[in-house]
């Protein structure tokens, strides 16, 4: 498990927040650091896959538990 340097509970929050909220805490960090994002949205998984894949940044890690996602995002 990766050192977390950031949590951001995103529990439900309705779609888009959870992603406005995880790119404000993304902001916040430096390269190399990881944020630990937890939200109940289900649009989450496509959402921050999309936005990694545009904006460059690493996801370490998906849970999905039953309705629960938790991310591990590095920022590049």
């Amino acid at each position: 498990m990766a050192y977390i340097d950031m949590e951001l509970n995103a529990q439900n929050m309705t779609s888009p927040q959870p992603m406005v909220q995880t790119l404000r805490a993304m902001d916040q960090l430096s390269a190399g650091q990881v944020l630990k994002v937890t939200t109940t949205e289900p649009r989450s998984i496509p959402n921050f896959e999309a936005m990694c894949a545009q904006l460059g940044h690493k996801i370490m890690q998906i849970i999905d538990w039953d309705g629960e996602y938790t991310f591990l995002l590095q920022k590049v």
